[in-house]
């Protein structure tokens, strides 16, 4: 009778995978059986934070993986907002054209957001001053520890310039409005000039307006948000700005407020941000900062955050790479020849977890294809197989020959379902 009880308890803990309710579909790696893994968990009751990570060398397939997760978060209902600097989602997103759009950085012009745009003042509530004053320190501050007092001074003085300026609002106008009132603007306002200083913020504004170095950001005639508003796939790529570190942590701050204003105007929709190809661009430390805001602001989202690097040692060893870390709590691992040490001591993986990881093996050379990874949710781990069918394949794919030949056919037909079902047939 004991012997039985102690098989039963082994039988429970090591029969095939079981799938969960909802989530992503995966492989298992003993039949190649489809098998739901939740990674959102809405119950929270394996994660607190959703937000994930994808590791892998280059040629492992870290966007194929991506572009397969996204695909599945996409078509159950989850808003994404891929911020790429590699061009890696256009073709999956032309499969739903009336449902995404791409916003593109090209050297010298801006985006086109205004984030000081309303469209009436019913628009000015208390939250949408909080965003443009944290917006605002991100910009004249970033390097300070922004106190109390010094927020309700900006609050204030944004309120002030809102309620004197019927139109055409912008950053250029309140830094002009500043400049103009400057003498009696913080008597008037009843602000202590510790609290703000005004020769301070219109010393470093001056070069975002005007004729200043990066005036051109926030040359904006009209605010093109309404393109992003009713759309449930948004790419920004920004592959043009991605050695300028000063303009991508000004992009990055601009594509913040555009999300908060639509994406995030609905608390109830979920919604997925993605950073792709950030390798490099982290190592800057105003990006790493401006990356770490959207952690920050999607804990109070009903919302997940990724992040896809070629190895966790592209995340530079400091405080804010620990808070990023900290609130990433699924983590994918693609196949890695130099070995997984970093991420073992980085994300304190058991050697149960080292192990799993060291078992991933690959078939890119049989009949049916597969990549195997590891999948940590929580404290939960194993490793997953990932096949597709052929034309999911071309979909994915996200550069090399074949890639090219499906973009050619995509200009032919202008129907990328069209594009990919001819080259796979």
């Amino acid at each position: 009778m004991t012997d039985l009880k102690h098989a039963l308890c082994l039988l429970i803990n090591n029969t095939n995978y079981k799938s969960d309710e909802t989530g992503i579909i995966f492989n298992d790696r003993e039949h190649n059986i489809p098998v739901l893994k939740d990674v959102w968990d809405d119950q929270k009751k394996r994660i607190k934070a959703r937000n994930f990570a994808i590791f892998a060398p280059t040629g492992e397939g870290k966007s194929f993986l991506a572009n397969n997760i996204l695909r599945q978060y996409f078509e159950s209902g989850v808003r994404l907002v891929i911020i790429d600097l590699g061009g890696s989602y256009t073709k999956f997103a032309k499969l739903y054209p009336e449902q995404y759009t791409v916003l593109r950085y090209e050297s010298g012009k801006n985006l086109g957001i205004n984030p000081f745009y309303i469209s009436d003042i019913n628009d000015l509530t208390p939250e949408r001053l909080e965003d443009l004053s944290v917006f605002l320190f991100e910009l004249f501050a970033s390097d300070l520890k922004v106190t109390k007092a010094q927020s309700v001074s900006v609050k204030k003085i944004l309120r002030h310039y809102y309620e004197s300026t019927s139109e055409n609002h912008s950053l250029d106008g309140f830094y002009n409005f500043i400049e103009r009132n400057q003498k009696d603007l913080l008597g008037q306002l009843k602000i202590h000039p510790d609290y703000f200083n005004v020769t301070g913020f219109l010393h470093v504004m001056s070069e975002y307006v005007g004729d200043g170095l990066y005036s051109f950001l926030f040359e904006v005639s009209e605010d093109q948000i309404y393109k992003i508003e009713d759309k449930r796939l948004i790419v920004f790529e920004l592959d043009e700005v991605k050695d300028n570190k000063e303009i991508l942590s000004v992009m990055l701050k601009l594509i913040k407020s555009a999300i908060q204003r639509t994406i995030w105007k609905n608390r109830a929709e979920k919604g997925i941000i993605l950073f792709d190809e950030f390798a490099k661009q982290l190592k800057f430390e105003n990006v790493l900062e401006s990356v770490e805001f959207y952690y920050q602001a999607i804990r109070k989202q009903n919302g997940a955050i990724g992040i896809i690097l070629q190895s966790i040692n592209q995340l530079p060893n400091n405080s804010t790479s620990a808070s990023i870390l900290e609130n990433t709590q699924v983590i994918y691992s693609l196949n890695n020849e130099k070995g997984y040490a970093e991420l073992v001591k980085r994300l304190n993986l058991s050697s149960h977890d080292l192990n799993q990881l060291k078992s991933i093996k690959n078939n890119l050379s049989g009949k049916r294809k597969y990549t195997e990874m590891f999948i940590k949710i929580g404290k939960e781990s194993n490793i997953f197989r990932l096949e597709v069918p052929k034309e999911v394949y071309a979909a994915y794919l996200t550069d090399g020959k074949e890639n090219e030949e499906i973009m050619k056919l995509f200009e032919k037909h202008q129907d990328m379902e069209k594009a990919i079902t001819e080259y796979s047939s």
